[in-house]
């Protein structure tokens, strides 16, 4: 039998082996509200109710959702509630200028725009179907904890989880896809060659 890979199963088995254990620290000082400390059942929960407030507002399987943000815990659980769940996570370097981030808004189709608090105003004529500026304000709607995510039904590990773009040091940016297979077979390689143990921290320092 074939199991196909998701990168959900890392944060499913984080949340199942390690639910009480705090599993992300969110940056106090930042744009955005902190989320202050959470355990890996709270991040699971927290990408669950993300993948139900994508489903209430009607973003199929195969949408993409770009986010410009720093290094938060919202951006982290996107990474797992959009593309863990059929969708494609589009993050954006939040460094570039507005016209570099509406580029790759549009060239990758994006049909949700989420945006850190200090650029919305520079970022205000980049836009998206649906657009939301992160924090408190938005956390009902994107986040919504009375709501539980539609299965992804029939899961291909050959689906695009992510879109990275590079910075466009030479050319207009150039989108990199990548499937839950590459990510996943890269996570494991990097654990095993790192030594990676369930007891290491690993600050997340590139944007």
């Amino acid at each position: 039998m074939k199991v196909p890979f998701n990168v959900l199963d890392f944060l499913d088995r984080a949340e199942l082996v390690y639910g009480d254990r705090i599993g992300v620290a969110d940056e106090p000082d930042q744009p955005a509200d902190s989320w202050g400390e959470l355990t890996w059942r709270q991040v699971a929960e927290r990408a669950r109710a993300l993948a139900a407030g994508l489903d209430a507002l009607g973003v199929r399987r195969g949408e993409r959702v770009a986010i410009v943000s720093q290094n938060s815990a919202r951006l982290l659980v996107a990474l797992f509630g959009v593309s863990g769940y059929g969708r494609i996570v589009v993050p954006i370097n939040f460094r570039l200028n507005a016209d570099e981030i509406g580029y790759i808004v549009e060239h990758s189709g994006a049909s949700v725009l989420l945006v850190d608090p200090e650029l919305d105003e520079a970022l205000r004529d980049v836009r998206a179907p649906h657009r939301f500026v992160l924090g408190l304000g938005s956390d009902d709607v994107l986040f919504p904890v009375d709501r539980q995510p539609e299965p992804w039904v029939d899961p291909s590990e050959d689906a695009v989880a992510s879109i990275n773009y590079t910075s466009g040091t030479t050319a207009r940016p150039k989108g990199v896809e990548l499937t839950h297979r590459n990510l996943y077979v890269n996570a494991l390689t990097f654990g095993w060659q790192a030594g990676v143990t369930d007891r290491d921290v690993y600050l997340w320092a590139v944007p």
